[in-house]
């Protein structure tokens, strides 16, 4: 089976192409898939993860952020598709996704999307929100993160589906010893994550555990005021901002407890990364993806987006309590075999192989 997987770039080292390199490498190497990754505008730069030789990556040379770029897009596309003939082709949710059901060929069209229904809505661009609607109900699938944003997507998508990530760490490796006065964070420096609240929430325990850090890793284009906010206020000595990194594991296995402060998610990847090593969370409930299986001072901390002092209180209540916070950690690790790559795959492949037999019968798969 041929499977195209559409998006602009896989240069950054974002969640997303994270997941999509460790799915794309699993399902060429396991299951014998032929895996093609197409990108808009790849600027000749490397993978920032690693992709198996199996898996092929063709670039069409177009940067759709440009206007009037889509119809030369389209036009590469079509051709790429009459040429390749795949199976199955499956949108990330970009651009592409407005006009995927208008390519050519009977190969089954989906998506999947790795934010959620209110993202748009947070961002106040509801039209954009109302056109990707409209996309989805058109499509043969669309694959969600979470069983919350499912329910939202229910009245606008009758072929709906819901997968989790999977895990990116082997859910039987070590376990983070909680020791360290560290937290840490992660993810681009944009305003989705929201790093000023961060800042303002660590500014509040700094005055109460003036001994504890926190390090952020990741790159953006905010990285520059957050780094000013910390200097203005005489916190450079224990919030270290540092470049992404490919070694995110031993990080969190350094630390004592992860801080996330999203305005919104799809599901993210560092939520599961931290049930892998045991390394408690302390996260706003912004949808979606922490509420999804973090209950709040059972296995994790949460409380509502916005609450700084929320926050800080759960920060310092894990930093004063080893105890506390290594059952925390304790009951998170039992949540990391949901997300299994050897659980979440299989529901891949299941997917794949049922859409395909239920295509049309002139389908590529099947001539």
């Amino acid at each position: 089976m041929k499977l195209f997987y559409l998006l602009n770039t896989i240069y950054n080292s974002g969640g997303m192409e994270r997941v999509l390199t460790l799915k794309a490498n699993y399902l060429s190497r396991v299951y014998g898939y032929e895996i093609v990754i197409v990108t808009t505008h790849q600027k000749g730069r490397p993978s920032f993860f690693p992709i198996d030789e199996s898996v092929r990556h063709i670039d069409l040379d177009v940067n759709i952020h440009l206007p009037f770029t889509m119809p030369r897009y389209v036009r590469r596309l079509n051709r790429l598709i009459e040429a390749e003939r795949p199976d199955i082709v499956i949108s990330l949710c970009y651009k592409d996704l407005l006009y995927l059901h208008k390519i050519k060929g009977t190969c089954v069209k989906m998506a999947e999307f790795h934010f959620s229904h209110d993202t748009y809505r947070i961002k106040g661009q509801l039209r954009k929100l109302h056109r990707m609607e409209k996309a989805v109900a058109e499509l043969d699938c669309f694959v969600v993160l979470t069983r919350e944003d499912k329910k939202v997507w229910e009245p606008f998508c009758p072929h709906l589906e819901q997968i989790y990530n999977p895990s990116t760490f082997p859910i039987d490796g070590p376990m983070a010893k909680l020791e360290a006065k560290r937290f840490i964070s992660g993810g681009r420096f944009e305003k989705q994550k929201n790093y000023r609240d961060m800042i303002l929430i660590w500014e509040k325990v700094h005055q109460k555990h003036p001994d504890w850090v926190l390090d952020l890793y990741g790159c953006g284009k905010r990285k520059a005021s957050v780094a000013r906010l910390v200097k203005r206020l005489a916190l450079d000595n224990v919030i270290h901002l540092h470049p992404a990194t490919g070694q995110m594991q031993q990080e969190m296995l350094d630390a004592s407890g992860y801080l996330m402060t999203s305005l919104y998610e799809g599901f993210p990847m560092v939520l599961i990364e931290c049930a892998a090593v045991g390394l408690p969370v302390v996260a706003w409930r912004c949808p979606c993806g922490p509420g999804e299986f973090i209950e709040d001072g059972i296995n994790g901390m949460t409380t509502a987006p916005g609450d700084i002092d929320g926050m800080e209180e759960r920060v310092c209540r894990l930093i004063e309590d080893e105890t506390f916070r290594k059952k925390m950690g304790g009951l998170l690790r039992e949540k990391a075999p949901l997300f299994a790559l050897e659980r979440i795959m299989p529901q891949w492949d299941a997917l794949f192989r049922r859409l395909v037999s239920t295509s049309s019968p002139t389908s590529p798969s099947q001539v």
